[in-house]
């Protein structure tokens, strides 16, 4: 789609959708577009801190280019941008599955359209957004990606569908070793518990609106009056009796979780840090040819310390190491996208998968991808160890400020929410 090329005059054909920590997410709302239909735009954002547009539309560094080198596309790209949405395409596409995984087309976008865009669309941002981030108006291109919260094609006119956004780190009271259990009922309890605790991370989509959780990723508290909102919201999808739609509505989204499967495939994406990040760590200044700052801070000679194993792998093992932790991270920041419509007799074949809801009698088609698929910088690792370190010395203090003979039984016990809740004390902080 490259002879499609995005002009001032088409600015006001788009409106905000909502927006993550590096792009824009938005809508079209012009006259009917084929090119368009079933499709959103990901525009990328720059920040407010001091780091120049020219830092982040570079090429991938020396350092990166030895980490990829087995993916020849990512090395030639002109651009980070470029470079990422190959990273999509060509490496997290096949470990998830390309039926699930939507890595865009690139379109041209001219310098005008992303000032008029970011015009338009300023009221609409949350004003932490704003304060934090412009759109980058020094990229050449925009994603034109699949709307996951809607079917490009109706079965008929008047076609409702309803999708959920899950973001599979949780920091609620969600025990995320319920999504991955592989159990109907621990299933359906963490749908439940990210249901009543949302924050930004199980957001609810009618025909492409949402209806219930934070647009821009904001705190979002369920009450009476959320909970009877989106009852209603429902009314127009789930055949059920007021005060039940909800619940047969999370029974929908778990009993697709669990038949898609896609959660045991993206479990072993999320295993490849075979090595956490106090040990991979060091491999990272391995591959980056620099000293070991850790080695040095815990007093230890890089080749004798209890990391020298590590350090005496040739220079392809840290490669490897440094390069699997970094897609983990990636599964492991990912969000999940299911997509529901109703079906009624008479309708054609389905294409997609379908559900039979025995509670409302109803017959739902569904979808489910994967989005968020962004590649991590090299010089994340060292964001990552010092987030660790931090939890950890918060998790320490924690526990010494406990009395140890009553409450040693309790903390043995401590269900793994309570742990998430010093890691959002700790980004939070």
């Amino acid at each position: 789609m490259a002879e499609l090329v995005l002009e001032a005059k088409d600015a006001c054909d788009w409106i905000y959708r909502g927006e993550g920590a590096a792009n824009l997410i938005l809508s079209f709302t012009g006259s009917f577009d084929p090119r368009f239909d079933g499709k959103v735009l990901r525009v990328q954002k720059v920040k407010k801190n001091g780091i120049s547009c020219e830092e982040l539309s570079s090429a991938l560094s020396v350092h990166e280019c030895l980490l990829w080198k087995e993916d020849c596309d990512l090395l030639s790209a002109p651009t980070r941008e470029i470079a990422e949405h190959l990273y999509v395409q060509h490496v997290m596409r096949p470990l998830l599955g390309s039926d699930h995984v939507d890595a865009g087309v690139r379109v041209l976008v001219s310098r005008d359209f992303l000032e008029a865009l970011g015009k338009n669309i300023l009221s609409q941002r949350p004003s932490w957004r704003v304060n934090d981030a412009d759109v980058n108006t020094q990229c050449d291109y925009a994603l034109l990606i699949s709307d996951h919260s809607v079917f490009p094609h109706a079965l008929h006119d008047g076609e409702l569908s309803i999708s959920v956004e899950i973001k599979i780190p949780q920091l609620s009271q969600y025990d995320p070793l319920d999504m991955f259990s592989g159990s109907k009922e621990r299933i359906l309890k963490s749908i439940k518990d990210l249901f009543s605790t949302p924050q930004n991370n199980f957001r609810v989509f009618l025909n492409g609106s949402l209806v219930f959780g934070s647009l821009g990723g904001g705190k979002y508290i369920t009450n009476v009056h959320h909970d009877k909102a989106f009852e209603d919201e429902l009314k127009s999808v789930i055949e059920a009796d007021d005060g039940i739609r909800t619940i047969c509505f999370l029974e929908l989204v778990s009993e697709a979780v669990f038949r898609s499967g896609l959660l045991n495939r993206l479990l072993e994406v999320q295993k490849l840090d075979a090595f956490d990040i106090e040990a991979a760590i060091h491999s990272y200044y391995d591959v980056v040819s620099q000293p070991c700052v850790i080695c040095k801070k815990l007093g230890e000679d890089r080749l004798s310390g209890r990391y020298s194993s590590l350090h005496s792998l040739p220079l392809d093992g840290s490669l490897k190491i440094v390069k699997e932790y970094l897609i983990a991270a990636t599964a492991k920041d990912l969000s999940l996208m299911i997509s529901f419509r109703t079906r009624e007799k008479g309708d054609p074949k389905s294409p997609y998968n379908v559900i039979f809801h025995e509670s409302t009698g109803q017959s739902f088609d569904y979808k489910v991808s994967f989005i968020d698929l962004d590649m991590k910088p090299l010089e994340k690792m060292i964001y990552y160890y010092e987030l660790d370190q931090k939890i950890l010395r918060c998790y320490t203090k924690m526990m010494e400020t406990k009395k140890p003979l009553e409450n040693s039984a309790k903390l043995e016990e401590k269900p793994p929410y309570q742990e998430k809740s010093i890691v959002e004390d700790v980004i939070g902080a």
